[in-house]
């Protein structure tokens, strides 16, 4: 039994490519690669607020992908 080869075949991308960045509404900055930690260290957010399961929804409204 023969196997047709595939001509698009999914290969393991480079950690670039597969790096989603976001854009952050707040202070209009391109090129984060984590949000959280981009929240503390600019925008002086607690540590306890970010990491809460009820506030994820707020993360993903100030940031969005700029990939």
């Amino acid at each position: 039994m023969q196997h047709a080869v595939l001509v698009n075949e999914q290969h393991a991308k480079p950690r670039e490519a597969r790096q989603v960045t976001y854009f952050c509404r707040l202070c209009r900055n391109y090129g984060i690669k984590t949000r959280k930690a981009h929240l503390q260290n600019h925008h002086n957010a607690n540590r306890d607020t970010v990491t809460k399961r009820s506030n994820d929804d707020l993360v993903n409204v100030i940031f969005i992908e700029s990939r």
